[in-house]
């Protein structure tokens, strides 16, 4: 239970933080994606059409109030879910053997329930970034069901679910790794046997192994992403 917990309190944390520090870059990614320009074109549109620099910032209230909750799900399935594969091996050789098997299945979990709940919030934020609705995100959240009924909610759900289920358990794979690399590390465990905690090398070490697995992931999720977004700003309800 105490580590559960501890995945959802890391998963609400990091969602959050991604968010507020992430969310002028998705927009601008999102820009290019719908419109086809090129970077400091779609910097020079967000801030005139949407009226200065907030225009980087529009969009984000859905994802600020459902990432941490959504990061926690993720990050507690997947942990359930390698811990619970981890138990099923009946020897340390077998558990060290089927390792990667194990993460990479737990984070394509964890992937899948990512599209199931996000879906919809990334739907609306891709409405209200892009200027196809302009009010309140609960009010463009009851126009696309109005609009589109329920199922406009997941308009873009496969190319959402090609972009997150394998590259999640790559994220996943690669980040683990990094991990075990770093506990290898001399200095890392002198540390550890002396009761240190946070030290400077680790915290380090964790950033670069997120970072590095962002990116690796990333190379699979692009061209998802791109027809995700285009199908997600579509506002007829009979294009598909």
């Amino acid at each position: 239970m105490q580590l559960i917990t501890c995945d959802f309190i890391s998963g609400c944390f990091g969602g959050g933080c991604g968010v507020l520090l992430g969310h002028p870059l998705d927009t601008i990614k999102t820009w290019q994606q719908f419109s086809n320009l090129r970077i400091r074109t779609s910097m020079y549109k967000i801030v005139t059409c949407h009226i200065g620099i907030r225009g980087f910032y529009r969009g984000m209230f859905f994802p600020l109030i459902t990432s941490g909750a959504l990061n926690s799900v993720v990050f507690a399935v997947y942990g359930q879910h390698l811990r619970n594969l981890q138990g099923l091996c009946k020897s340390r050789s077998m558990r060290e053997r089927e390792w990667r098997a194990h993460v990479m299945f737990a984070g394509s979990v964890a992937g899948a329930t990512q599209v199931m709940f996000g879906c919809p919030v990334e739907i609306v934020k891709v409405r209200l970034q892009t200027l196809q609705y302009v009010g309140h995100p609960w009010l463009c959240l009851r126009d696309i069901i109005v609009r589109e009924g329920i199922w406009g909610l997941y308009r873009g759900i496969t190319p959402m679910m090609w972009r997150d289920v394998l590259p999640y358990g790559v994220y996943m794979l690669v980040y683990e790794y990094m991990i075990a690399i770093e506990k290898r590390l001399h200095h890392i465990r002198q540390d550890r046997k002396a009761g240190t905690i946070g030290s400077p090398y680790e915290a380090s070490l964790v950033a670069t192994a997120g970072a590095l697995a962002g990116v690796v992931s990333w190379m699979f999720i692009v061209p998802f992403d791109v027809v995700k977004t285009v199908m997600q700003t579509e506002t007829d309800p009979t294009v598909h």
